[in-house]
């Protein structure tokens, strides 16, 4: 997986420039690592690089959104008539559906560990 692909990905979903998004490079980091781990067995990763580069970026934004609303940022802005609102659980949900979208097209290539099914012996 290529950091600066997933850097300038993550840095379009997140309406960043390149420079602005540059802080940020080792939470892109970590996504590609996250995302390495879950990769099933087999897959081809160089062929694959394009999905898992853009499906690390989404993840990256999604975490960029939440560290971003757990801070003390500016949260509204008002000049005059006009005012700004900024809805923090908005973005976060919205950020959100990016990652499961991105998460969605790679499905077939990551191991799917949210899901168990067991059978429940009578006591």
């Amino acid at each position: 997986m290529d950091i600066q692909e997933v850097l300038k990905r993550f840095a379009m979903i997140a309406s960043l420039t390149v420079e602005e998004a540059a802080p940020w490079i080792t939470l892109c980091e970590d996504c590609i690592c996250e995302i390495k781990k879950h990769v099933k067995k087999g897959v081809d990763l160089e062929n694959k690089e394009r999905q898992l580069n853009a499906a690390a970026a989404a993840l990256s934004f999604y975490k960029y959104t939440l560290y971003r609303a757990s801070g003390a940022g500016m949260d509204s802005f008002t000049a005059g008539d006009i005012s700004i609102k900024s809805e923090k659980k908005t973005s976060v949900q919205m950020a959100y559906n990016v990652w499961t979208e991105a998460r969605s097209c790679v499905c077939d290539l990551l191991e799917d560990d949210g899901f168990i099914f067991e059978r429940i012996d009578s006591i």
